[in-house]
């Protein structure tokens, strides 16, 4: 599963948070980039209501891509938000007995994708018990981990 196809099948207060994760100047690029402009410049539009505004239109816009560049920007915004889950990561890898460093690794964690099915669900349900299960499952999805599908509904 690409990271577009991640992208397009969560939930939108998760993609949101995603999105509020990247740094102002590359959400500003993306919205640019995607044609996405603020709703309205009305004074009584709240910040707040316009962050997820443009960042519910942004996760429908990706939703109908398929385009490689597109799959690069949500490679880019997912790896930018996990950043900010290494908890998460570490908890995974942890689990997994894989030296890290706060969750993170020196190397590509290509072990994932070598995970059997029964393995690979232990290892959701016992992430998932500690974080938001969506969570996890994009952290799973992203690294290739196999039989991920029936874990996220």
């Amino acid at each position: 599963m690409n990271s577009l196809q991640i992208i397009s099948k969560i939930s939108e207060p998760t993609f949101t948070a995603m999105i509020t994760a990247c740094s102002r100047k590359v959400r500003d690029t993306l919205y640019a980039r995607m044609g996405i402009k603020a709703a309205g410049n009305s004074v009584l539009l709240q910040l707040g209501k316009k962050q997820e505004d443009q960042a519910r239109r942004l996760h429908e816009r990706f939703k109908k891509s398929s385009s490689e560049a597109e799959i690069q920007v949500c490679q880019e915004i997912i790896r930018n938000w996990l950043y900010t889950q290494r908890p998460m990561l570490q908890a995974t890898l942890d689990y997994l007995q894989v030296p890290n460093e706060q969750g993170l690794v020196e190397t590509e964690p290509d072990f994932f994708k070598n995970l059997s099915k029964e393995e690979a669900r232990e290892l959701y349900d016992h992430v998932a018990s500690q974080f938001n299960p969506e969570y996890v499952w994009i952290y799973l999805s992203f690294v290739e981990v196999p039989s991920l599908a029936e874990f996220h509904s």
